[in-house]
């Protein structure tokens, strides 16, 4: 078990068992009045699926997350304990095809074998699969024990349509958050409606947890890590490439292994079967595939 976040221990225990939990957090109109100010930094709305973490103006980065934080502390305190805050933004899917989010997982930031980091992901419309709801496949946060980066190859890479095929679809409205652990895959389905989609991302840990950043050196392959300070989320922009600050304390050769189809399969399996006897997963999860 990693150090505790959610001041419900049944949370707690959902989110350590999933690798996610969907809770009541916020009233809506506090939800629909953020979410103008979307439209405040971006005037002209963003092709595909974008984020706000790529604005290259540490400035404007800082005044998003703090407007963002301002309307939700009083939610975050309410739901979390000793939690630190990585920041926030806006996260955009454009109606078409560009919008759709392959299967991933979030970056290695903390030592995960300690503490859990986690995106608080909060829609602003209702969503489903037609714009874009978030898709998970449970329990996948205890799959792979490794080093996780944009550059950095996944292990399970050639059973991509595996996983895709089993995972749930979560539908969500206003008010309510989807806390996922940064090590669970998860993915999300083209935007088919005329409509944007968007939603509110803020990220946490555990306030005793050292932030970190794993970096695949393209010419030589070797692994550097690095110490990162508490604002780390908030001044790297050059998503991809060595970070321009933090400070590098290690390096090592790495290559990650493919884990096989039949393998994953298996895993996928066994966490079904885990859940065979809860209701909700009875329904939206069924023991094929």
């Amino acid at each position: 078990m990693t150090s505790q976040i959610f001041r419900d221990y049944l949370l707690q225990d959902q989110f350590e068992r999933d690798g996610y939990v969907v809770f009541d957090f916020v009233p809506s109109e506090i939800v629909k009045n953020i979410s103008t100010k979307f439209y405040d930094y971006n005037p002209i709305l963003p092709e595909g699926f974008s984020s706000g973490a790529s604005f290259q103006d540490d400035y404007v980065k800082q005044r998003l997350f703090s407007e963002i934080d301002s309307a939700l502390h009083e939610s975050m305190n309410h739901a979390f304990i000793n939690y630190k805050k990585l920041g926030g933004t806006f996260l955009c899917k454009a109606p078409g095809e560009k919008g759709k989010v392959n299967l991933h997982q979030d970056w290695t930031v903390v030592d995960e074998s300690k503490y859990a980091s986690a995106t608080v992901w909060i829609p602003t419309q209702e969503v489903d699969e037609l714009n874009g709801a978030l898709k998970v496949l449970p329990g996948s946060h205890l799959f792979f024990d490794k080093y996780r980066n944009n550059n950095i190859p996944f292990s399970y890479r050639g059973s991509e349509q595996l996983i895709w095929d089993n995972m749930i679809t979560v539908p969500m409205v206003p008010g309510q958050a989807f806390v996922l652990n940064h090590a669970v895959l998860h993915a999300s389905s083209a935007n088919v409606t005329s409509k944007e989609r968007i939603v509110i991302a803020y990220g946490i840990t555990s306030t005793e947890a050292n932030l970190i950043f794993y970096y695949k050196d393209p010419v030589n392959s070797r692994v550097e890590k690095f110490d990162m300070p508490d604002d780390f989320f908030l001044r790297y922009y050059n998503i991809g490439e060595r970070p321009l600050f933090g400070n590098k304390v290690d390096e090592f050769d790495y290559e990650v292994p493919v884990v096989s189809r039949a393998r994953i399969y298996e895993m996928i399996q066994n966490e079904k079967q885990k859940r065979r006897n809860i209701p909700y997963f009875q329904k939206n999860w069924a023991l094929t595939g």
